[in-house]
């Protein structure tokens, strides 16, 4: 059996990598069409581009990897099946869950890489490859307004709430900033108001600012006015740049602290709920997806073309992401739970795969 394994996760590995190459090419060009007017205008150095595509990668990686592996898994199933591979394995008494299990057993692994890759590397390379375009696929003068943050609203940690009129990414500068700390029954406790703040060697300086203290929701004592005043919080010039940044964008951890601050202050954050929950679920696809590859692969007839299970590979991919658009959809809106909602295009696909596979072997 050892031998048979070893064989058949050879013949899946090329079709594996190969796959991999083929889209991530195609998704860096696609791309490139889609920006070439900007390149060329902007005179974009090769280094840059280089720099700016391999940012991409960790992120197109992860949207892709379900196609990439049931592409794999049926071609190199069709394959066996053609030369009458999986007949003879069987006819030596080899169960089939054995010959299945080696794909799902790669499933599990590609279902880890692809979350670890979403979690390490995915958000930081994608910021990355942002500030790339932002830094040399554009006009000088729209860079320099793209340095300028507007309107922010950050959930910071100790249950602060910031409110910036602007923030200069380039400077670490604010301007127009209201900080509200709540107390733990989501009460007003103290509050600073300041007309411009500065990072300086590691710290916040505040100038112009007025700090209130609040007792029960009203305020305790008369307001304290300061000319220049050093804030000990916990937030960096990185976190009030990321402030504006997508929870879909965010680590799994970066989310649920994040969901954390948005509850501390009285917000119900059900659709990053939904989002955080899903940060689980969907690099299952890798694992799950396959138990549908494997049957409808074996039932075909051994004439069957790579076209087909291109096809074949093509549908059963889009009807998971639609699936699973449309649950976390219902999610978002408060029709699902938001635990549901990530989980039961996950449910749903595994129990019909498997009721699959059961029938391939009687």
């Amino acid at each position: 059996m050892r031998i048979i394994r070893e064989y058949i996760l050879g013949e899946f590995l090329k079709p594996l990598i190969a796959c991999f190459v083929l889209f991530i090419s195609l998704s860096w060009i696609i791309d490139l069409f889609d920006h070439l007017d900007e390149v060329v205008k902007a005179k974009v150095p090769m280094f840059v581009l280089c720099d700016y595509y391999f940012s991409m990668t960790p992120f197109i990686f992860v949207n892709i990897s379900p196609i990439i592996i049931i592409l794999a898994t049926i071609f190199t199933l069709s394959t066996l099946n053609r030369h009458n591979e999986i007949m003879a394995i069987k006819a030596i008494g080899v169960n089939l869950w054995s010959i299945i299990w080696i794909f799902l057993g790669f499933g599990i692994l590609m279902s880890a890489l692809s979350f670890g890759v979403n979690e390490l590397i995915k958000p930081d390379s994608y910021l990355h490859s942002i500030s790339l375009k932002e830094q040399y696929f554009k006009p000088a003068a729209n860079q320099e307004k793209n340095h300028i943050m507007n309107d922010l609203t950050l959930y910071g940690s100790k249950n602060r709430i910031f409110i910036i009129n602007s923030y200069d990414t380039k400077r670490q500068q604010m301007s127009n900033i209201t900080i509200s700390e709540n107390n733990n029954k989501n009460q007003l406790s103290r509050q600073l108001v300041a007309k411009k703040a500065q990072w300086v060697e590691g710290f916040w300086i505040f100038y112009d600012c007025i700090i209130t203290e609040y007792e029960n929701g009203k305020a305790k004592s008369e307001a304290e006015h300061f000319e220049e005043r050093v804030e000990f919080i916990d937030e960096k010039p990185r976190d009030f740049a990321r402030s504006d940044l997508q929870p879909d964008l965010m680590s799994y951890w970066q989310l649920k602290k994040y969901i954390r601050r948005l509850k501390a202050s009285g917000f119900k954050a059900h659709k990053e709920m939904v989002i955080f929950y899903n940060k689980l679920a969907f690099p299952l696809a890798n694992f799950i997806i396959i138990f549908f590859a494997v049957p409808f692969t074996l039932t075909r007839a051994r004439s069957g073309n790579l076209f087909l299970g291109i096809a074949l590979s093509i549908i059963i991919s889009f009807s998971y992401w639609g699936s699973n658009a449309l649950c976390l959809s219902l999610g978002k809106i408060g029709v699902l739970s938001p635990l549901l909602s990530a989980w039961l295009t996950n449910i749903i696909f595994l129990f019909i795969g498997i009721w699959l596979i059961e029938s391939v072997k009687k």
